[in-house]
């Protein structure tokens, strides 16, 4: 292998590092630390849009490092070896993951989030502060099934 597969396989783990360690750090530390805080409302905003976006840049670099890591590993793109093999078909399953964890975001960052931040200064919404919760926890659980799978595609030789 190339120093340059190593330098995008490190990128990778480091990238999903800070986005699963990102939304632990929230329900863990922050939520617990602002519980009683006057201005907890604007601590969790100015620091939830703070993480958006370099949560994005993440997604988007483990996106690009996720496929050159293929690419380093002389792995073709082709309907027979997502098809027929064991290692494409996870590859296969991570990115439907990777995607509809994009899709899920977006929805718990720019539609329940957008409107929960406009009621905070009215008056806290029930349904949306569930919705953002359980999108907050599906985000993480598959988070944790691809990085389950990278393990696993990391072992098949």
């Amino acid at each position: 292998m190339s120093i340059w597969y190593y330098i995008s396989t490190w990128l990778h783990i480091a990238g999903a590092t800070f986005w699963i360690g990102g939304m632990l750090f929230f329900p863990l530390v922050l939520l617990p630390a602002i519980k009683n805080n006057h201005e907890r409302s604007q601590l969790l905003m100015a620091t939830g849009l703070k993480f958006r976006f370099y949560g994005y840049i993440v997604l988007a670099m483990m996106l690009v490092t996720g496929f050159l890591n293929m690419y380093f590993k002389d792995i073709q793109f082709s309907w027979k070896f997502f098809n027929e093999t064991h290692y494409g078909q996870l590859v296969i399953i991570k990115i439907i993951l990777f995607f509809s964890l994009v899709l899920i975001s977006l929805t718990h960052d720019l539609v329940a989030g957008k409107k929960i931040l406009g009621q905070m200064q009215k008056e806290q919404k029930a349904k949306l502060k569930l919705i953002n919760r359980w999108t907050g926890r599906i985000l993480l659980l598959i988070s944790l099934i691809m990085v389950y799978i990278g393990v696993l595609l990391s072992r098949i030789t």
